[in-house]
Order: structure tokens, then C-alpha cells, then sequence
């Protein structure tokens, strides 16, 4: 549940990211727990055209949107695996071929913070770690189409 702002204008700190781990019609987000960095972003890619007047750059229909999350690698026990993400589970759905498109919201913790809700493949996994110290994960996750933006009720 969000909780409203103190203040008017504060720095956004604090992103999470959900996982729809039921289905479309009866969702059930899941927070990602101890994720340690999520960068989000989008490119257009242009194209030139060689036109007998001169070049010609256009853009694609729509940017392509991406996601790279990091976070420590967690085993929970069998009781627990419901209520959390773990990098096991992204490994697995990663693994699955052909590979269905997950949903996913990223918002802030405030009420009016931005939430982006998306359907997301799984692009990379890498999981990486000395031993003897924590095990870290990474996932870059494609989104498909373009996030719908709204505000944390």
C-alpha cells in the first residue's frame, strides 16, 4: 500500500519492481526484494534514407523500451517462494522456450509516484559472485510495446 508524501517535491529514491505472479485477470503483484539497482529506458533507432534530394532520417513506429535490474541472489525456503522473486525464477523463465511475456509494474512507494505497468520478456540472465560473498543476479528484460504510465494510488 502507498503511503502519502511528507512534502511537495522530494528526489525520487526509492523504485521498485512487481512481477505479476498470478494471471491477467486475478493479478497478484510481488515486490522484487533486495534488488540493488533498476535502470529503465528507451531508445529510437533511426534510419537514413539515401534519397536522390538528400538523406532522410525517419524512426521506427514506436522506441524500443528495456529494463536491467540487479539484486543479491536469495534461496527462499518452499513456504516463502510465493510471496517473493527470486533470481532462481528469473533464471527459469528465462530458460523457457518460446518464453511468454510476463507482467511488470515499476513504481514508487508514494501515492501520485509513477507507476509504469509492462509485459516483459526476459532478454539476459547472469548470475556472478566471488566465493565466500554475496551472489549477485542481472536481468535485462525486453518490454513489449509501450508502458502504460499512471500514478501509485
Amino acid at each position: 500500500m502507498a503511503t502519502a508524501r511528507v512534502q511537495e517535491a522530494v528526489l525520487s529514491n526509492e523504485v521498485n519492481l512487481f512481477v505479476n505472479k498470478g494471471t491477467t485477470a486475478s493479478p497478484n503483484f510481488v515486490m522484487v526484494g533486495c534488488a540493488t539497482s533498476k535502470d529503465y529506458g528507451l531508445a529510437i533507432n533511426t534510419i537514413t534514407l539515401n534519397c536522390d534530394n538528400g538523406k532522410i532520417k525517419i524512426a521506427p513506429e514506436e522506441p524500443d523500451f528495456d529494463l536491467q535490474l540487479t539484486g543479491f541472489v536469495f534461496q527462499y525456503a518452499t513456504a516463502n517462494v510465493a510471496a517473493n522473486v527470486s533470481a532462481r525464477e528469473f533464471e527459469e523463465w528465462a530458460s523457457e522456450f518460446p518464453q511468454a511475456p510476463r507482467e511488470y509494474k515499476l513504481a514508487g512507494r508514494h501515492t501520485g509516484d509513477l507507476v509504469r505497468e509492462f509485459e516483459a520478456v526476459i532478454a539476459s540472465f547472469r548470475e556472478t559472485g566471488s566465493n565466500g560473498e554475496a551472489r549477485t543476479y542481472s536481468v535485462s528484460f525486453q518490454i513489449s510495446g509501450t508502458p502504460e504510465l499512471s500514478d501509485q494510488a
